[in-house]
């Protein structure tokens, strides 16, 4: 009887090139965002599922009916993993993907005795693709060259990943801070990975996170695309995975408070989930506004003016004060 393989892999554009390839076995893509929004222990609970799905449609647009089904099904994949004879999980060096790579080891590690060979392909990098942002990058030819080298998940793999996950969905920062002074060596990118994820805590020094203080700098002395601005966030930040949808995201958060801190001109509103880039999006252009200029050069705070709503991992930072912030200096962690 041929072998039952089921390939866990990180996107639908990867997806369907794994698929294209003729590699054997079942593909079950990996949707869900674990980046962003409401996180627990168990992301299929009820409860947070729903949740899950009101940040979403509230932030992207998504529709809640169609968030909470897709997570259902993922979920209730994982549980028909007993079937098969070997899973191989294909992920890559981000903050994105190593998130998703550290729920699926810890939920993995639930199975009492699992009967399948469980192994991994993670990597940063691919001869003669540079930059390097993913494996959705990769020819069907690349693929399969890439094929054939998976690991096998050791124990030690599994206990960092299940460690991370109780770190990640914890209602503060402070664990998360502590487990970087711990050896994660055995998954090789997660540290610079959770160093990123730390840094989108807003910060002491003038309440933005890492990504909206980038965004304030490329466009502090002049108007820019706003697909430009794109492009070098995404290459200066390649740590992160940062997708289109989320980098409106930030931007809209940025731009639509009560204080603004940029402007965009040359249109209303920022795409959302399934939604086409309206015409001449090409065009449309993000400046600065006098007082984002005053927070870039913390005379001003962000977080003190515009107040916040926003999951991290587990922690909920909102209003204006008692909020969990990063020294961006020592790295440390304090309520302001």
């Amino acid at each position: 009887m041929p072998k039952k393989i089921m390939h866990i892999v990180n996107g639908d554009a990867f997806g369907d090139k794994l698929r294209a390839s003729g590699i054997d076995g079942e593909i079950l893509v990996w949707r869900e965002s674990l980046y962003e929004g409401p996180i627990g222990m168990q992301m299929s609970d009820s409860a947070l599922l729903s949740m899950r799905a009101s940040y979403m449609s509230n932030r992207y647009g998504v529709p809640e009916d169609t968030f909470k089904s897709q997570t259902i099904q993922q979920e209730a994949k994982l549980g028909t993993l007993t079937d098969v004879d070997e899973v191989v999980l294909w992920f890559e060096h981000d903050l994105y993907d190593q998130l998703m790579l550290c729920y699926l080891l810890s939920r993995i590690a639930d199975f009492s005795q699992p009967s399948f060979r469980l192994s991994l392909i993670c990597i940063d990098r691919f001869p003669g693709v540079d930059p390097f942002y993913g494996l959705g990058q990769l020819s069907v030819d690349q693929i399969l060259h890439l094929h054939g080298t998976e690991l096998p998940v050791s124990e030690k793999q599994h206990a960092i990943a299940c460690k991370v996950w109780r770190a990640y969905s914890a209602s503060e920062p402070l664990p998360m801070a502590s487990l970087l002074e711990e050896d994660l060596s055995a998954l090789p990118f997660l540290k610079k990975a959770l160093e990123v994820h730390l840094a989108r805590f807003p910060s002491m020094q003038n309440g933005l996170s890492a990504i909206q203080q980038l965004t304030l700098e490329l466009i502090r002395d002049d108007e820019v695309l706003i697909l430009s601005l794109f492009q070098s966030l995404t290459e200066q930040l390649s740590h992160y995975g940062l997708g289109d949808l989320q980098f409106f995201g930030i931007l809209d958060g940025l731009w639509h408070c009560e204080y603004p801190l940029v402007q965009v001109l040359g249109g209303d509103k920022l795409p959302k989930y399934n939604e086409s880039w309206p015409a001449q999006f090409e065009n449309v252009r993000v400046k600065i506004t006098e007082l984002g200029k005053l927070i870039l050069t913390d005379k001003q705070d962000h977080v003190c003016l515009n107040g916040i709503e926003e999951w991290i991992g587990g922690v909920h930072l909102v209003g204006k004060q008692g909020i969990w912030r990063r020294n961006a200096v020592t790295t440390g962690f304090v309520r302001l």
